[in-house]
């Protein structure tokens, strides 16, 4: 049995965030499946890292997506500061089981689909909303964040050859 259901009420129109949205509830049944089993603590602590890059993808790519404007500032405050709290609340349960603690995947559930069904259902609706409204093509602006998030992760020098290359390639 499966504690939420993926449903097109859910969607916002956004492929790329519906997708990992879709995965979210993966994670929390699966979550809960290992509640209903005795499942090892390696399956625990694969499943909250799993999470937990989840969380550093996921929550950067809606920020660096609301960055890119359209997004009222209240909103764009909200919706960073629950991110925060949420990332909060996913590193102490984690050290919370590093520590020993076992049972920590029943208040995780229970934390998980709260946060989906108000965060994703309002808060990321609110998002999508407002993106959409500002006339923004959602395509073109997943690629591009995902584009900023790769270039992040690249030395100085991996920088400085990007640039020289696309430099480059748009002289005439």
């Amino acid at each position: 049995m499966r504690v939420i259901e993926w449903t097109n009420d859910f969607a916002l129109g956004i492929d790329e965030i519906d997708e990992q949205h879709r995965t979210l509830v993966g994670m929390i049944n699966a979550l809960d499946a290992s509640t209903h089993r005795d499942s090892g603590p390696e399956t625990m602590r694969r499943l909250l890292a799993q999470l937990g890059d989840y969380v550093r993808d996921h929550f950067g790519l809606e920020e660096r997506l609301m960055g890119g404007g359209g997004c009222s500032p209240e909103l764009i405050g909200r919706h960073f500061s629950e991110h925060a709290y949420f990332s909060g609340v996913l590193r102490d349960l984690t050290t919370d089981f590093e520590k020993g603690r076992r049972n920590v995947t029943v208040p995780l559930i229970e934390y998980l689909v709260h946060w989906f069904l108000h965060h994703i259902v309002v808060i990321d609706r609110s998002m999508a909303n407002q993106l959409t409204a500002a006339g923004h093509d959602m395509a073109a602006r997943v690629a591009a964040a995902r584009l900023h998030r790769a270039i992040d992760g690249l030395t100085e020098s991996e920088r400085f050859l990007l640039a020289e290359r696309l430099s480059r390639e748009q002289a005439p």
